[in-house]
C-alpha cells in the first residue's frame, strides 16, 4: 500500500473521530447566500430591484452594498466557527505538532470540517498546508479544488482574485502530469473569468467540449458564464444539456430554474427550484432555492 494511501486512512479515521455540529446560527443570512450563488459571475445582486431598467450607477450601489453584507456576514461566519471548541482543540493541537504525519493529519480534518461549515477561505489555507508537507498528486489537486471553492464562493472579485489565480497554478501541476483531466482543465478555465483575460475561459470550456461533447464540469461552466453575460436562454441550452445526460445534478436544475425565472417563465422556475430543493440536504442548494421561491409566490 502506497505511503499516501496510508496517511490517506489515517485521516479519515481521525475525521471519524471528530464530530463538530455547527450552531443554529450558522445558517447563512439571504445576502451572503444570494452573494455566493452568484459570485462566479460577479454581476452583483439586483434580483430585490424592481424589473425596469436598471442605472450604470444604481447597479454599482447594490453591488456594494451586496458585497459589504456579504463580507459582514461571512466574517461573523468564520469568528463563530473558529470559536467552535472542537476546532479551537484541533487547531492548538495542528500548530503545536512537531511530526510533519500529525500535522497533515490534524490540517487535513481541520479543512474537512471547515467545510462542513461552508468557511472556504479557511478550508482553502488548510489544504495548502497539507501539500506544502506533502506535494502528493491526490494533495495538491485537493488544494486545487479548495482554492477553486474559495474563488467561487469569495462573492467579491478582488478577494476571488488570488485563489482564482492559486487554483490555477495547482490545477497547471495536475495537468503537467496528467494533461487528460478534462474535469480539471474545466475548473481552471472559470479561475480566468475574471481575469485580465476573460476570453480564456470560454476557450479552455470550448477545447473540453471538443474533446468530449457531453463533459458535465464544462457544460456547467457554460451555463455560468452564460448567466454571467445574463444570456439566460444560452443558459437554459446549457443546463438543460447538463440534466439530459445527467438528471441528478442539482446544482444544474438550481441555476436552470433561477435562469427561467430571469426569462419570466415562472411555471417551470418554481417546478425546477422545487425539485432542486426537495431532492438534497444541502443547505446552500436549499437556501438558494427558498430566496427565488419566496419572489414566486
Amino acid at each position: 500500500m502506497r505511503a499516501e494511501d496510508v496517511l490517506g486512512k489515517k485521516c479519515l479515521k481521525r475525521q471519524s473521530e471528530i464530530r463538530y455540529s455547527p450552531p443554529k446560527t450558522m445558517k447563512m443570512r439571504r445576502t451572503q447566500i444570494i452573494a455566493l450563488i452568484t459570485a462566479i459571475a460577479a454581476v452583483g445582486v439586483l434580483y430585490s430591484l424592481p424589473k425596469v431598467i436598471v442605472s450604470d450607477k444604481d447597479k454599482k450601489v447594490a453591488a456594494s452594498q451586496t458585497a459589504t453584507a456579504q463580507t459582514d456576514a461571512a466574517h461573523a461566519q468564520s469568528n463563530e466557527v473558529a470559536n467552535n471548541e472542537s476546532i479551537k482543540s484541533l487547531t492548538n493541537r495542528y500548530r503545536s505538532a512537531a511530526d510533519k504525519e500529525k500535522k497533515i493529519i490534524f490540517a487535513d480534518s481541520l479543512a474537512a470540517l471547515y467545510r462542513q461549515a461552508l468557511v472556504f477561505d479557511s478550508v482553502a489555507a488548510y489544504r495548502e498546508s497539507v501539500v506544502g508537507l506533502a506535494p502528493t498528486l491526490p494533495n495538491t489537486l485537493a488544494a486545487a479544488d479548495a482554492c477553486y471553492d474559495a474563488f467561487f464562493f469569495a462573492g467579491d472579485a478582488q478577494k476571488a482574485a488570488p485563489y482564482g489565480e492559486k487554483a490555477r497554478a495547482y490545477y497547471q501541476k495536475v495537468l503537467d502530469k496528467e494533461p487528460n483531466r478534462l474535469e480539471v482543465k474545466a475548473k481552471m478555465a472559470m479561475t480566468y473569468a475574471n481575469s485580465a483575460n476573460p476570453m480564456q475561459a470560454v476557450m479552455l470550456l470550448r477545447e473540453v467540449i471538443a474533446q468530449d461533447p457531453k463533459n458535465e464540469q464544462a457544460l456547467f461552466n457554460l451555463g455560468l458564464l452564460s448567466v454571467r453575460s445574463g444570456q439566460y436562454d444560452k443558459a437554459v441550452e446549457r443546463f438543460s444539456e447538463v440534466l439530459k445526460n445527467n438528471p441528478d445534478n442539482l446544482q444544474a436544475k438550481l441555476y436552470l430554474g433561477m435562469s427561467h425565472f430571469e426569462l419570466g417563465d415562472n411555471p417551470k422556475a418554481k417546478q425546477l427550484l422545487q425539485e432542486a430543493r426537495s431532492g438534497t440536504q444541502d443547505l446552500m442548494i436549499q437556501n438558494a432555492a427558498d430566496v427565488y421561491l419566496d419572489k414566486l409566490k
